[in-house]
């Protein structure tokens, strides 16, 4: 049950949330998939690598993420190191190559955190509360530093509501299995599958698909259920 929820706003110049499809994929994902959601908190708690994962399981975890800048997409290049001959530039002679690779431009984000393991939470919203974290968080990959904000100074408690008569805005992404949307005119949806459960194995367990609104503006459900968090309307996964 979801009784109540760490609401953080986290955002930077540039974001880049490689998909993985394949080793060299340069593409990224319009926003951070619940497995970088999850390895960004562990890390502002302090985790070490591959020690959380139990804890943001799909029955004693839960996330919702709304998009509060437009999605906006540039091309960077990186320089990469010829790894067929080492992987250290004294091993290559420095031998380089540049990879045009799609980055996120002045991204932010509103995630809302609910976890089964109270005293976790706690520590949590006290970091948060603090502006402080153990590692620096970052968008993607460390190149890319994040700053973080607590929303509001308390929890906030969620309210669940259910569409029955009246249509309901959405302020979140929405996976396609929990809401049936209604489209309409003056907005830009866009639909992507991404990764939503690992193990300690590092293999991905599961994957979810999403709808979203790429300036971020709210999408209009005419079935399912959300939580009413704050002044926004919110669908956890």
């Amino acid at each position: 049950m979801i009784d109540k929820t760490v609401v953080f706003d986290i955002w930077g110049d540039y974001g880049y949330f490689r998909r993985g499809y394949t080793t060299t994929s340069t593409i990224s994902y319009p926003f951070p998939s619940r497995t970088t959601l999850a390895g960004m908190v562990a890390g502002i708690m302090g985790y070490e690598r591959d020690s959380y994962y139990d804890l943001f399981g799909p029955s004693n975890s839960a996330f919702a993420l709304q998009i509060m800048n437009p999605i906006k997409k540039m091309r960077i290049n990186l320089n990469m190191i010829d790894t067929k001959t080492g992987f250290l530039l004294s091993d290559n002679k420095g031998t380089r190559f540049q990879l045009p690779a799609e980055f996120l431009k002045n991204v932010k984000y509103r995630i809302y955190l609910w976890l089964d393991d109270h005293s976790v939470m706690d520590d949590f919203h006290t970091l948060l509360s603090e502006h402080k974290s153990v590692y620096s968080p970052y968008l993607g990959i460390s190149e890319c530093m994040a700053n973080i904000a607590i929303v509001n100074d308390g929890y906030i408690e969620p309210k669940k509501l259910s569409q029955n008569v009246n249509d309901i805005r959405v302020n979140s992404i929405i996976p396609i299995d929990k809401a049936k949307i209604k489209i309409e005119t003056g907005k830009k949806y866009g639909s992507i599958k991404t990764p939503v459960f690992i193990n300690s194995e590092r293999v991905v367990e599961g994957f979810k698909e999403f709808y979203y609104e790429e300036n971020g503006k709210d999408i209009l459900i005419v079935d399912g259920e959300c939580y009413s968090v704050g002044d926004a309307n919110v669908i956890f996964f």
